[in-house]
């Protein structure tokens, strides 16, 4: 690597105004017709920054070679607005769906341990935070650090916890109630694991994906903002290439689809929530949450997206799933 690269990798790239913003993307090749310049930067000074709404400009294509190369192929300053607020109720509605998941998984577990005879709902817990202890003591550091918080206050009362000691005999049915979706995941996958519940043990890898994405929304990072990358090469989980195949999604176009972690992710939350979730008015109302979103602000502008094939092809993917499982008599989509 030459001085000169490594120079140009290490230069602190100057901070732009917001008008230096518009002239910088207007040289990208990104038009301002359907938005004009002055209300694209009042959009970038109090709805959004920069960063993430240009985020979703790999959504698009770019010429390749001539006098444009590297600049975007029919992307408009409107484009971005709209997948940026489709983008943010789409992380409300995954949210919703992922805490759900969460809930019903501890149910699950609780329904669970009252079949198993030598089970009293302290030795799984006892058995855990044995092996935490001795192990990285993730899960007891993570716990200390609620000790202050209001909502655990009547929880930790009860025990007389030392950090320099093992944690000991707390019951599951509040042992689940302090510790994180992510450490959920790890529990669920050790007591599958002690008591051999291979079919339990068979949810675990979706779920990790799931909680992974979890972090995402909770987060406001943005999930629709690269769907274009084959990021993922590992094996889809067979039960989810199974249910897309009842959905109608043959194998190497799911395949393809799941190549990307976003769309992975998504996926795996649209198959588990139906596996877990035993409400059916929790289900009815994130049907609601879905059509009202998949076809109604999706397609309010269905016309920007005419000429984009990869995001064309990603709402037929989806709108598969979505008439499988979660349709509610709409008419209306993107086809």
């Amino acid at each position: 690597m030459s001085i000169k690269t490594i120079e140009k990798k290490n230069s602190i790239r100057p901070m732009l105004r917001v008008d230096e913003l518009v002239d910088y993307m207007k040289n990208k090749n990104i038009k301002f017709e359907k938005v004009s310049e002055d209300l694209a930067e009042n959009y970038l000074r109090y709805n959004n920054n920069y960063y993430n709404l240009t985020s979703y400009k790999h959504n698009f294509e770019k010429y390749i070679g001539g006098e444009n190369d590297n600049k975007y192929i029919d992307l408009d300053f409107a484009y971005l607005k709209d997948l940026s607020i489709i983008d943010m109720r789409t992380r409300v509605v995954l949210f919703k769906m992922i805490i759900d998941i969460e809930h019903y998984l501890k149910i699950r577990i609780l329904n669970i341990i009252e079949d198993i005879d030598e089970e009293d709902g302290y030795n799984i817990v006892n058995k855990y935070l044995d092996k935490d202890y001795n192990d990285k003591k993730r899960v007891h550091n993570s716990i200390f650090k609620k000790m202050g918080n209001e909502y655990y206050k009547k929880i930790f009362s009860k025990y007389d916890f030392d950090e320099d000691k093992i944690m000991i005999n707390i019951p599951i049915w509040e042992f689940l109630e302090i510790i994180t979706f992510g450490e959920l995941v790890s529990f669920y996958e050790f007591f599958s694991e002690n008591y051999e519940l291979k079919s339990e043990y068979q949810n675990i890898f979706i779920l990790r994906e799931i909680s992974k994405l979890r972090n995402a929304v909770a987060h406001n990072a943005c999930v629709l903002s690269d769907l274009v990358s084959k990021d993922n090469n590992h094996r889809p989980d067979f039960k989810v290439q199974n249910y897309l195949r009842k959905c109608g999604i043959t194998g190497s176009s799911g395949n393809k689809r799941l190549k990307n972690t976003r769309i992975r992710q998504i996926t795996y939350t649209l198959y588990m929530f139906n596996v877990i979730v035993t409400s059916t008015g929790v289900k009815e109302n994130i049907k609601d949450d879905i059509n009202k979103l998949f076809f109604g602000r999706i397609i309010h502008h269905k016309e920007y997206y005419n000429n984009n094939e990869l995001l064309r092809s990603i709402y037929i993917y989806f709108k598969k799933i979505i008439e499988s499982d979660y349709v509610k008599n709409n008419q209306n989509s993107l086809t």
